[in-house]
Order: structure tokens, then C-alpha cells, then sequence
């Protein structure tokens, strides 16, 4: 049987916490015993009721480690130096995954040659409601490289990202803790270096939009971006400008561009190709 360990760094999250925990301990995957669930929780020593809500769960899937941080990055290194599953991600406080999404994806890590991958980019407002989705188009390793992912073209959404713990040998534990902003960026960097991002069109996970988040300051997240970024050339700008159009375009364009990289269900098969 595989296993996913999902993160989840937090502090004083009690009005979010509970819908991030419920929509990973309920995974149809979990509930069915398709898949055993190690779901690591890293609080920064929270002062609200984040840790009282947690227990109140009483799930032998959840580990909670408690105790004061150095910011989000700090937790998720904690968490992933505990991590033993199979396939990893992590999920923040207030974010959910589709309530299928660990399916979809041990769908396509077990028959596919598949080491990271990314949904449907989705997107929710303070209420939980979903509010927009897009197809990706593809994540090149260069314009990925130079920061363009984020700077010039949309980010790749991190709560809809999922990969294999083997890759997690990449990930410098007392560099990553360094990063207030970017942190994803610098996993991503490093991932890209030895395998390429395949994307599912399917909805895993999506992220809430909320006041007060990390992500609103956005010039301190890309200066983070640039201080680990490659510094572009003519061969990255060409690249962004074709790009761009066709991340643009409609969902029939990119599919048609991006077989190789991206896997459809074909109903009449009932299966991923």
C-alpha cells in the first residue's frame, strides 16, 4: 500500500485549521484504505484554540508538533524531515484539497512515469467558495529557473502539487528555513533540476484568498524569487513571449500543445492517459 504524508505549517489558525484537516483526513483514498495517510501538523506555538480544534479530530493519522518556529518555512522543514510517505505535499492553513484529489493522484503515480505533478489552478474566496480555475500550460525548467513563473506568467499552485518523497534528498533543511516568501520557489528550483512537472487536468486543491496571508506581499516574494533566480537571456524572453499567448489561450489550445506533458481521463477507457 502507498503512502502520502501532507504537511500543514500553522499558528493561530483556529478559523481555517479545521476545514484544511477535514479535507485530507477525509480523502476517499483514506476512507477507502486505498492509501495509509501520515499527516504531519507544525505549529508555531499557537495562543488560540488551533491546537484544542486539532485534537478535538481525535484521528490516529494527524502527528502534531508544537512548539515555537522561525516562520513557515522553518515548520515545513521540521515536517518533511519526518515525512515517510510515499508521496509528499503540504497544504496551509485555510487551503483544502478536493475531496478526490489523493485518488487522481495515486492514479497517476502508480502507472505513470510520474515524479511530480500539478492540477487544475484553483482558486477560493474568504467564504470556502470556488471561484476560479484554469488549465496550466507547461512549467519549463528555464523560464521556471529565471522566476518567470510568478513575475511574468501565473504561478505554479503549490496546493495543488504533489511529489515523490525521493526527491525530497534534494531539499538543503537548513537552507529552506532562510526563505520568509519563496519557499516554494526554492523546492520548485530544486525539483525541476532533476525531473519535469506533469500536470493532471483535474481538480486536486485549491488556495483561499484572505487578508493578512504571507502571499499579499508579493515585491518581498519576488525579490526571494531573484536572490536564487538564473538571470534570463534572448533564449528565455523568445520562450515567454510564445508562452504567454498560449497560456491565454483556451484549454483545447494548451492541451493540443502539451500532450506529452499533460494527462487527460479518457472516459470511454475510464482511465488517465
Amino acid at each position: 500500500m502507498d503512502k502520502i504524508s501532507i504537511v500543514t505549517p500553522c499558528y493561530n489558525a483556529e478559523k481555517y485549521i479545521m476545514e484544511t484537516v477535514q479535507s485530507v483526513i477525509t480523502q476517499t483514498a483514506v476512507d477507502s484504505g486505498r492509501v495509509e495517510l501520515e499527516y504531519i501538523i507544525c505549529d508555531g506555538g499557537s495562543t488560540d484554540r488551533t491546537i484544542e480544534l486539532i485534537n478535538s479530530v481525535n484521528s490516529g493519522f494527524i502527528k502534531i508538533i508544537s512548539e515555537p518556529d522561525a516562520g513557515m518555512y522553518h515548520a515545513l522543514s521540521k515536517g518533511f524531515q519526518l515525512a515517510t510517505g510515499d508521496i509528499c505535499a503540504y497544504l496551509n492553513a485555510g487551503d483544502y484539497y478536493s475531496r478526490h484529489a489523493f485518488d487522481v493522484v495515486l492514479d497517476l503515480f502508480e502507472t505513470k512515469p510520474v515524479k511530480w505533478l500539478t492540477g487544475l489552478n484553483v482558486s477560493y474566496n474568504d467564504r470556502s467558495q470556488f471561484v476560479s480555475s484554469f488549465l496550466p500550460f507547461k512549467y519549463r525548467k528555464n523560464l521556471l529557473g529565471c522566476g518567470y513563473y510568478g513575475m511574468k506568467l501565473p504561478f505554479l499552485q503549490q496546493e495543488s502539487t504533489f511529489w515523490s518523497r525521493k526527491l525530497n534528498k534534494l531539499i538543503d533543511y537548513d537552507f529552506w528555513p532562510t526563505f520568509k516568501y519563496a519557499g516554494d520557489y526554492y523546492l520548485w528550483r530544486r525539483f525541476s533540476e532533476v525531473t519535469e512537472l506533469k500536470i493532471v487536468d483535474a481538480y486536486l486543491g485549491g488556495f483561499r484568498f484572505h487578508k493578512g496571508q504571507l502571499s499579499e506581499n508579493l515585491e518581498a516574494y519576488f525579490a526571494e524569487m531573484r536572490s536564487i533566480g538564473t538571470k534570463p537571456g534572448i533564449k528565455e524572453f523568445i520562450t515567454l513571449q510564445f508562452d504567454r499567448l498560449i497560456w491565454m489561450g483556451d484549454a483545447k489550445l494548451k492541451k493540443r500543445l502539451n500532450r506529452d506533458g499533460l494527462f487527460q481521463y479518457n472516459h470511454q477507457l475510464q482511465k488517465w492517459e
